[in-house]
């Protein structure tokens, strides 16, 4: 291939060959945060000579523990071969391309894993990057530092940075952001057709990027899924540098303690976790982003949202079967048993005045074995903390008046993953409560499913495939990528996916894509009258 080897600003990299496409691992945006750059700003990578042959990723980054990464159903679908080792050295990119010469401009697609902002890594197996490459996508993982590495603030860091600390992960992202402008053109890519993307924690980064005023002009399209990650609001700087202290202390530091001593201790010590991170009473590990008026600029997401990225194209949805009907963020949840428990969610939910306004009990007459299944749906439909599929439809509608000429494309995804008749004995596997479970679509929008001869030799083993899968995986897969060259998922041979605009279009991707528009039902309009209750901006 005419691109194996590339020139970057910083040395020569050579690729390697998978699946028919050149990949580029572990190729350094930054140089290594230890030592004196621990916490601190990411610096320019140090240039080398001759020719580094890119075929080994990089380490995962820090993370105290396996988090979701040991548990059903990703520690089988996502993890079954093992976990690859960790290091504060985590700033690589990976790029995976299919141009056959530096001058084709291809749409680049930024890829930021889930996993909160404390764990997962870039290239797990589900983000196996050559089917979009394949497309005409270049595809570019993104690592960067998470938890206390990432996002801790303390007096003394922001004593030495100009009054603010934190951030840390978020300004890798920016950094990779204009590694990859600079020099991304020299893989066949456009750097002025960026789209970033991300799924559920992936989102928090996504949507922190795209509202910071350091990436601005940047990057022109956003997909975020399992979290549209427009609103809501970032602690103060003094609440975290306060949360920081508590934390150092727990690990057994004085509250006055040097940043020599920080940084000189081994990264061991803070690979621990404290606390409870949604427990604000007590010391946590840090794990989240923090306003400081520079990196994030406002403490109100959705105002910064107006100012530096209403223009963006934007493509965002969830699953059926991810959570429960909940007015906070619950992910996954205790199933429902009985009709009792589904109609006592609903109205705290809704709360009485809508709950009795839409005759709640009678429009939704549920047997108690349907309890869980319909209250999970209802939940991805809008009554959930994750905001739901008519914020996205609205979200949409708010744009075309505010912002005409971006456009917003919504989808619920409800494909439940093939399984094995012992999945059923395992109630985090069973396809009948975890139904289309989070993080389930990756497979089929990466369509890096993978059928073997045999069901043993799959990826992953776990799932047996179908010829629908493999199908709705294509489908699914060229939506993503068509959205990434033009802002429209639409193509030749795919059904029709109408936009998200004054008519509230939206797909759901299932056992049938089927395209919604307009206001259906009277279900449409108590979601609406829901969400307009809700910290959204108003019409």
């Amino acid at each position: 291939m005419a691109l194996n080897v590339v020139k970057t600003k910083y040395g020569m990299v050579q690729g390697v060959t998978e699946e028919g496409v050149l990949v580029f691992k572990g190729v350094p945006y930054a140089a290594p945060p230890i030592g004196e750059l621990r916490w601190k700003p990411p610096v320019d990578p140090q240039p080398w000579e001759g020719v580094k042959v890119c075929d080994t990723y990089g380490p995962r980054p820090m993370q105290p523990s396996n988090g979701g990464l040991a548990f059903e159903p990703w520690a089988s679908d996502f993890y079954y071969m093992g976990y690859t080792e960790y290091s504060e050295d985590c700033l690589y990119l990976n790029i995976a391309t299919d141009a056959q010469s530096a001058d084709e401009k291809r749409p680049v697609f930024m890829w930021f894993h889930g996993g909160g902002l404390s764990s997962g890594y870039s290239y797990e197996i589900e983000f196996n990057p050559t089917v979009l490459a394949k497309k005409g996508v270049i595809v570019v993982s993104v690592g960067q530092r998470l938890n206390v590495f990432g996002y801790l603030a303390l007096p003394q860091l922001s004593a030495e940075q100009g009054g603010i600390s934190g951030n840390y992960g978020l300004m890798d992202e920016v950094k990779a952001l204009d590694w990859v402008r600079e020099n991304i053109a020299a893989f066949g890519g456009d750097p002025d057709n960026i789209t970033i993307g991300g799924q559920s924690g992936g989102t928090a980064k996504t949507g922190a990027l795209a509202r910071c005023p350091k990436a601005t002009g940047k990057i022109k399209r956003v997909i975020n899924q399992s979290s549209l990650n427009w609103t809501g609001s970032y602690p103060s700087m003094k609440e975290v540098e306060e949360e920081g202290v508590e934390y150092i202390k727990a690990l057994g530091f004085s509250a006055d303690v040097t940043l020599e001593e920080l940084r000189a201790a081994d990264a061991e010590v803070f690979n621990v976790r404290v606390g409870n991170p949604f427990d604000k009473k007590g010391p946590h590990t840090p794990g989240g982003m923090v306003y400081d008026g520079v990196w994030v600029p406002e403490q109100n997401a959705a105002v910064s949202f107006d100012q530096y990225a209403g223009h963006l194209d934007y493509l965002v949805g969830g699953n059926y079967g991810e959570c429960v009907m909940s007015t906070g963020f619950i992910l996954g949840g205790k199933p429902l048993e009985n009709a009792a428990e589904f109609y006592h969610a609903a109205k705290d939910v809704l709360g009485e005045k809508i709950y009795n306004k839409y005759d709640f009990e009678k429009s939704y007459p549920v047997e108690d074995s349907q309890a869980n299944f319909l209250s999970k749906r209802l939940a991805v439909e809008g009554l959930t903390g994750f905001g739901g599929n008519m914020k996205n439809r609205y979200f949409g509608a708010y744009r075309a008046q505010k912002f005409p000429d971006a456009k917003t494309y919504s989808y619920v995804f409800s494909h439940i993953t093939p399984s094995v008749p012992d999945d059923k004995k395992n109630p985090l596997r069973d396809p009948d409560i975890m139904m289309a479970w989070h993080s389930s679509e990756l497979w089929y929008m990466f369509d890096s499913l993978r059928v073997g001869k045999n069901g043993a030799s799959n990826v992953p083993p776990v799932r047996p495939w179908t010829e629908y899968d493999v199908k709705l995986a294509d489908i699914m897969s060229s939506y993503w990528a068509n959205f990434m060259k033009n802002g429209d998922p639409n193509g030749d041979g795919l059904p029709y996916w109408p936009a998200s605009d004054q008519n509230y279009g939206w797909i759901d991707l299932g056992d049938e894509i089927i395209s919604h528009e307009g206001m259906e039902d009277e279900k449409d309009q108590m979601l609406y009258d829901y969400l307009m209750e809700q910290d959204v901006p108003k019409l």
